[in-house]
């Protein structure tokens, strides 16, 4: 996977990370608690899965699962969304 095309999408699922959590600390309580712990998750698995210290897949210059579900569930948009 090119490095730039690796980092278009890495800042893009960082991006909406944060903007999930800025969006539940607005609701405060377990909602924005949960939402940070979620989120912190997903960037700790994501550094794990990325660079050439990365997962197997990631070495060899492919986008892994983890990334492809990452993808699909923070990049991708739904139509009516």
């Amino acid at each position: 996977m090119d490095e730039s095309w690796f980092r278009l999408v890495s800042d893009g699922v960082r991006r909406y990370l944060d903007e999930v959590v800025a969006s539940a600390r607005t609701e405060h309580g377990a909602l924005a608690r949960e939402a940070g712990r979620t989120a912190a998750a997903w960037r700790t698995l994501l550094r794990l899965h990325g660079g050439a210290g990365g997962c197997r897949e990631c070495r060899r210059q492919r986008l892994c699962l983890v990334w492809q579900v990452a993808i699909g569930y923070f990049i991708r948009r739904l139509p009516d969304e």
